[in-house]
């Protein structure tokens, strides 16, 4: 699989030292994976290696690929606190906006109710930030 590794290495050679590194054994991995299974299928050892470098393509295929991964967004801690930040000012906007309507109307006090479902709403937040705090405490740890 040594013609896989240096096609591999040729194919990322101008990618950053940092990303290189782990996309070269990754994409190795993947390509040794599929060579495996093409033998176990009935292919030759050098028909299955030109078939997967074939099949996989150019650099410029990959890159359309990464490019369009990119396109999503890519939360850390700080979109989480503010994602936390406007649940927790909006939820207090729609409770002041449901205590002046049923203030206004003089009716049972009914506010109360939906707005302990919308505490729910910061709740889940903070769920999620500390999730992804813990998660990247680990990452670190490793």
């Amino acid at each position: 699989m040594k013609r896989i590794r240096n096609f591999v290495k040729n194919t990322f050679k101008n990618y950053p030292k940092e990303e290189r590194e782990k996309l070269i054994k990754s994409v190795t991995e993947m390509l040794t994976e599929k060579v495996e299974d093409l033998v176990e299928n009935g292919y030759l050892l050098e028909d299955a290696i030109n078939k997967t470098v074939t099949e996989f393509g150019s650099i410029e295929d990959f890159e359309d690929i990464k490019i369009h991964k990119k396109r999503f967004r890519i939360k850390n801690l700080s979109h989480y606190k503010n994602d936390i930040l406007f649940s927790i000012v909006s939820v207090i906007i729609i409770i002041g906006i449901l205590a002046y309507v049923n203030l206004y109307f003089k009716q049972v006090i009914w506010f109360v109710i939906p707005s302990l479902a919308l505490l729910f709403w910061p709740l889940s937040m903070i769920y999620k930030y500390l999730n992804r705090k813990g998660s990247e405490k680990e990452n670190r740890d490793d």
